[in-house]
């Protein structure tokens, strides 16, 4: 029974139902002595408030994303989506073969594939949302830029889906002229072989080339993309934010910008944003947001950057007066985020396909 499967979270409901009852039903029937009658109805409080507590716990982390398994919740695994251990998909063969992945339909427009690593060894789930243009006959010789979103932790891909629905938000953009038809990529940045960090580190595998390799040369191969840099993006909340701006420093030849919103501390870590901005002058354009009345992450981590950086690299902080480490704050800078992002990509143009399994 899945964590966040629709089946569990009704059982937590009828045992929480069943606790009140039973409660109600023994308080007065409960026999022996005061000391012995007192512990038990204890016992049933603390069982009805347990209960209660689980159903709560549940719904919350149902509607946020915050776990999506039970490998993810108890430390066990990756939580970041599993790999095929069928026969089918076990070993993939090395070579190009390996980029050719199927993207199957999920939610709200996005479609979910296991990928599998071929670079770093890792593997995990990759949700790809198309722009309504995508489809359109006009648009059928058209490659689009990509815009690859990392989630924070707790999380994964679909936290975009339960928390904002990022797919409306994006298309909401693209209709008001405000953003230029774009892919949108939500990688695990905690893959089934590297640990959180998004960096190549000895002993925790290969985070970097996952997300600046692995993932962008499947979703290239399976997605009329345009090449990079000037056609790909990267931006991400949280620890995800820490991602973006760390990828976008360290991968030039792959992200043309960055957009680290509410981004975790940027010293932290190995080669860290702020460490690649004292060393590395790499030719790309960091969006920093972050919130007053955010102590997680304050305004200050987007003058580190600002101070650290050389040119041609540049820093644009964006700030919210209200709003602390949450959805809703980050739901708020979404909208201007992707304006400010898909400004620095290059639009959608027609492009020779030089791949025959682009659909």
């Amino acid at each position: 029974m899945g964590l966040t499967s629709p089946l569990f979270f009704v059982v937590l409901i009828v045992a929480a139902v069943v606790a009140v009852a039973g409660a109600v039903l023994l308080w007065g029937r409960v026999p022996g002595p005061r000391l012995v009658r007192l512990p038990a109805r204890v016992g049933m409080i603390v069982v009805c408030q347990l209960t209660a507590v689980f159903v709560v716990m549940a719904g919350v982390n149902n509607q946020y994303g915050f776990y999506a398994s039970w490998d993810d919740l108890l430390g066990g695994g990756s939580g970041g989506g599993s790999m095929n251990t069928s026969a089918k998909h076990k070993a993939p063969p090395p070579g190009p073969a390996q980029l050719t992945v199927k993207f199957d339909p999920y939610a709200q427009g996005f479609r979910k594939a296991d990928v599998l690593g071929a670079k770093s060894g890792a593997s995990g789930d990759v949700m790809v949302w198309t722009p309504p243009q995508y489809d359109k006959k006009e648009y059928a010789n058209t490659r689009f830029p990509v815009i690859v979103v990392l989630h924070g932790l707790p999380g994964s891909p679909r936290s975009f889906l339960r928390a904002m629905r990022l797919g409306q938000i994006m298309e909401r953009q693209i209709t008001e002229g405000k953003a230029e038809p774009a892919i949108l990529v939500l990688p695990t940045i905690t893959p089934k072989g590297a640990k959180a960090g998004c960096a190549d580190a000895p002993g925790r595998g290969k985070g970097g080339t996952w997300l600046a390799q692995d993932v962008p040369d499947v979703v290239a191969h399976n997605f009329r993309t345009l090449p990079a840099p000037s056609g790909w993006a990267v931006m991400g909340i949280s620890t995800g934010g820490y991602c973006a701006a760390r990828l976008a420093l360290d991968y030039p030849s792959r992200y043309v910008a960055g957009a680290a919103l509410a981004p975790d501390n940027p010293a932290e870590g190995p080669r860290s944003p702020l460490w690649l901005a004292h060393n590395t002058k790499p030719n790309v354009d960091l969006l920093v947001g972050s919130s007053v009345q955010d102590p997680e992450s304050p305004p200050r981590f987007a003058d580190w950057l600002g101070h650290a950086v050389h040119a041609p690299t540049t820093v644009t902080p964006m700030l919210l007066e209200t709003g602390g480490h949450n959805w809703k704050t980050w739901g708020r800078m979404f909208p201007d985020a992707l304006t400010w992002v898909s400004s620095h990509l290059e639009a959608p143009r027609v492009v020779p396909l030089a791949s025959p399994d682009a659909p």
